[in-house]
This record gives C-alpha cells, sequence and structure tokens, in this order.
C-alpha cells in the first residue's frame, strides 16, 4: 500500500529531530546507535540528539508508522534496543519527501 500525499501531510511541520532521524534511515536501516552518530555528525557543532531523547523519539515515530523495526543484516536476535535496527516505512518515506520539500519552499523565500 502507498502513502498518500493526505496522509503524509498529518505529520507535516516536523520538529528537526524527528527530521533528522528520518533522514538518517533514507539510504538504509541502521540501529539506534548509528541513527545517533549519523544525526550528530552529519551537524558539526550542533548535537541534536543525545540517547534518551533519540529513544523516546524513536518510540514516537513507531507508534506514528513513519518507522519499523526490522532485522538486522547478520540476522541475529537483538535485545538491547541500541542494537535494534530500523528502517522507514512508506509513509516514513513520504513524509521525509513531503517535508524535504517543504523546507526547499521555505528556503526559496530566503534566496529570493
Amino acid at each position: 500500500m502507498v502513502a498518500t500525499p493526505a496522509q503524509a501531510s498529518t505529520h507535516i511541520p516536523m520538529r528537526p529531530t524527528a527530521f533528522a532521524v528520518l533522514a538518517a534511515l533514507s539510504d538504509a536501516p541502521r540501529p539506534g546507535i548509528e541513527i545517533l552518530d549519523h544525526v550528530n555528525t552529519t551537524l558539526p557543532g550542533q548535537r541534536l540528539l543525545g540517547p534518551g531523547t533519540l529513544y523516546r523519539l524513536m518510540r514516537e515515530l513507531r507508534h506514528a508508522g513513519l518507522i519499523v523495526r526490522t532485522t538486522p543484516p547478520d540476522k541475529r536476535d537483538v535485545t538491547d534496543e541500541r542494537q535494534a535496527y530500523h528502517e522507514l516505512t512508506r509513509l516514513g518515506r513520504s513524509v521525509l519527501v513531503a517535508e524535504s520539500r517543504r523546507l526547499r519552499r521555505t528556503l526559496a523565500l530566503v534566496k529570493g
């Protein structure tokens, strides 16, 4: 089932931290610790997320249907939340695209 623009629009605008987590998952599933590192190293000089904030946010994103837990590449059982892999759902990817477009339109106002 494909997510519709109307479904995606209910999640727009996004908090910067939620957008950063979805963006971190845009190219491949990752465990929480890699998401944390990706977000905090992508934006030099800014530390957007700490571990507690990340895992609370990931629970919210799972509950909203934007991300899901997935099997690690090596197919091992994971009991530690920090090692659990997550990936975008179709809705999550649609929301990421919609929010990216919204941000580009907003930036275009500044560029003139």
